[in-house]
């Protein structure tokens, strides 16, 4: 067959870029443009435990990454390509601790350290500035940067940004909101000299509004439900595996280092926050072709509840996915998880959908 003329590869180029996002090379091995982010909070064995990973299993974790030959790179780096989006190889982790708790300092560091990898520290300032015992100091920070470490944004007070307080309009909740990105990035700028524009929002709560108000300061914005962070995702609501509590456990979390991204071109409803009437919300995704099994595509809620999956095929030969549960939510966080295997592969793709339930009179649990 004859070799396509450099027009012709520009053609297809730019018609992958303007389809996809990107350009894929079906001469070679199939590009990959994902990475999996792992979020910490302690690492202890006396601190609570749903927040928690005790220091073998940790170690048990950077154990995993180096038996699988997976590359570990600094948050920033992944960003680089994901926001172009340009390939990443095909085994990336990221480490990440959000609150800056004492225990990373003490026992996650050392360990770091000791086989020279990067990770990234999200930081509120007010717990640092009030001298807090479990929480790193200031000069604790600034040798943690010093030795390599991305020191970031994670809010001024570690508020539920999705929650109004009562009587409050929408506008003074954004500015409300945007103070504390704002406020909590003066104070990482003025300890430490500089700080990137990376925030993850505090227990994982966001919504579309959260998301522009990020697009708009200049933020690449990071969550709490899991998934690949891929280009198929918004840079305003990029996934991370929690690895502690329930999820320190390395046998799954080996399977979720290696999932893959679905496809995704929509979902809906957009925002995961919902009425307090709203128990039972249906999910609506469309993807494009893949590598999947489409046939065996499971969602699942809570209490790994089997959910109701329907599929259709649209003119673009896109899949319009639609989910739908048995059961009410519980009020406060809740998801669903939908993986399916891959075709060739011994791998899983993997989705995850967070909601965000309030009380039957729209007040809302406080944890």
């Amino acid at each position: 067959m004859r070799k396509p003329t450099i027009a012709l590869t520009l053609t297809i180029g730019l018609f992958l870029l303007s389809h996809l996002g990107w350009a894929q090379d079906t001469e070679t091995e199939t590009p990959r443009y994902h990475a999996s982010i792992l979020m910490y909070h302690h690492i202890s064995s006396s601190t609570p435990p749903s927040t928690s990973t005790s220091r073998e299993k940790f170690i048990q974790h950077l154990d995993l990454l180096e038996e699988e030959g997976f590359e570990v790179w600094p948050l920033d780096r992944v960003v680089s390509h994901l926001q172009r989006p340009r390939p990443l190889p095909d085994k990336i982790a990221v480490l990440t601790f959000d609150d800056a708790y004492i225990s990373v300092y003490e026992t996650a560091m050392p360990l770091l350290e000791e086989r020279d990898l990067p990770y990234t520290i999200f930081v509120n300032a007010d717990p640092i500035n009030k001298e807090r015992l479990l929480y790193m100091s200031w000069e604790q920070l600034r040798e943690a940067k010093e030795k390599g470490a991305i020191i970031a944004n994670h809010s001024l007070s570690h508020p539920h940004m999705v929650r109004k307080n009562e009587e409050e309009s929408e506008e003074d909740w954004l500015q409300r909101m945007r103070q504390e990105v704002e406020e909590n990035q003066r104070h990482l700028v003025e300890q430490l000299g500089d700080a990137p524009k990376l925030f993850a929002y505090p227990y994982g709560e966001y919504n579309p509004e959260l998301e522009k108000l990020m697009k708009d300061l200049g933020y690449v914005a990071f969550g709490q439900h899991s998934g690949p962070a891929s280009p198929y995702t918004s840079l305003q609501a990029v996934p991370r595996y929690a690895a502690n509590g329930i999820y320190a456990n390395p046998d799954p979390l080996k399977i979720k280092l290696h999932a893959l991204p679905f496809p995704l071109t929509s979902q809906s409803p957009q925002s995961g926050v919902l009425e307090a009437d709203e128990r039972r919300p249906t999910l609506e995704l469309t993807m494009l072709e893949g590598d999947y099994r489409l046939k065996q595509l499971r969602c699942y809620g809570p209490d790994a509840e089997v959910l109701d999956v329907s599929t259709k095929t649209l003119e673009d030969k896109s899949t319009q996915v639609t989910i739908k549960p048995h059961k009410s939510l519980n009020p406060g966080r809740s998801r669903y998880n939908c993986t399916a295997p891959h075709k060739t592969e011994n791998r899983w793709f993997w989705y995850s959908r967070q909601w965000m339930l309030p009380k039957r009179d729209g007040s809302w649990y406080k944890d």
